[in-house]
């Protein structure tokens, strides 16, 4: 199966976390002397920077939460001026003050070379014309998936919300053969196209990669066979990169979480213990590589569980169950 970055989706795992541990003591350091947040949440730890050698030692530092961003809204996260900062995002429509997400040059470049590693692993390549119907004005994520699509060589159209009468003459006419879009809105193109009686057999679409809210196995099923396509799951964070967390390969045992660039771990959501393996618990995630806003051990209150078993794929990276349920009590509508 096609790998994108083979040197590191392929690394034996024992070099992997030495790699993390490596990446960990470069990026709590970096929080420590840049982010005063964090000074002072290990000042009042009792912690230092060198207490923190291996992914064994992360239990010691505190969680980071949403309401953690929220407070040193705007920009009290970043560690890097603010001239370094070439991007400057925020997610809308939840609850509570605005948070300010940063991105310098060098963090740009990572995420377009994941969302990139995801679709080579669904089998999108240079011959593939890609449909983007997102919001590019509210989702982060939709202008990441034409660069990304653009850094393998695949065409891009983006229709963006256009309605599903337009973008199903889009599909037949370019011959578009992916779907970026959420679950439902692919569900809402599905249903008008039975509604207009218009057989998925004359579209050119083979794959759907979709995200942004959770989706069971039924609605897959549901997509596969009324648009004939194979459907892939695709997994970020709001609060820190949407998409390009984890994504599904075509053995769909679970979404690879790019741990040279992630940190994953499994607690329970009351106590914070960590969990085993296998074990269904809140994912906390902390970035070993981003430069403007480094997040240590940031509770994303989706449940999901950590697969560490081999894939048949050849990545060595750890997978991730699909994420059907929040710890809190967030719904999207």
């Amino acid at each position: 199966m096609p790998i994108l970055n083979p040197a590191v989706e392929a690394m034996p795992r024992s070099e992997l976390l030495e790699l993390q541990n490596e990446r960990l003591q470069i990026v709590v350091n970096q929080a420590y002397s840049n982010v005063d947040f964090y000074r002072k949440k290990f000042d009042e730890a009792g912690l230092n920077p060198d207490d923190i050698k291996t992914r064994e030692d992360l239990a010691k530092i505190p969680f980071t939460t949403r309401k953690d961003l929220m407070d040193n809204y705007p920009y009290g996260m970043f560690a890097v001026p603010l001239r370094d900062v070439v991007r400057l995002q925020f997610p809308l429509g939840l609850h509570g003050n605005p948070i300010v997400i940063g991105y310098t040059r060098e963090d740009l470049k990572i995420w377009r070379e994941l969302v990139a590693r995801i679709m080579v692993a669904i089998g999108i390549n240079e011959h593939d014309i890609i449909q983007v119907a997102f919001n590019y004005g509210l989702f982060m994520g939709a202008i990441r998936f034409n660069q990304s699509a653009e850094l393998i060589g695949a065409a891009v159209v983006p229709t963006s919300i256009a309605s599903a009468e337009i973008q199903i003459r889009i599909l037949r006419d370019f011959r578009s053969t992916v779907l970026a879009s959420t679950p439902s809105f692919a569900l809402h193109i599905m249903e008008t196209m039975k509604q207009k009686a218009i057989d998925p057999r004359t579209l050119a679409l083979k794959i759907g990669l979709l995200g942004a809210e959770p989706w069971p196995e039924n609605v897959r099923k549901a997509l596969e066979e009324n648009l004939g396509i194979k459907a892939y799951d695709i997994y970020g964070v709001m609060e820190l990169v949407e998409p390009g967390v984890s994504g599904e390969c075509q053995e769909r045992a679970g979404l690879h979480i790019f741990e040279d660039h992630f940190l994953p771990e499994i607690i329970e959501p009351r106590t914070g213990r960590n969990l085993e393996p296998g074990q269904e618990g809140e994912l906390v995630l902390t970035t070993l590589t981003t430069s403007a806003y480094p997040l240590l051990r940031y509770r994303t209150s989706d449940m999901t569980s950590l697969l560490t078993d081999p894939c048949a794929c050849g990545r060595t990276m750890a997978r991730m169950s699909r994420v059907l349920k929040r710890s809190d009590h967030m719904l999207s509508i």
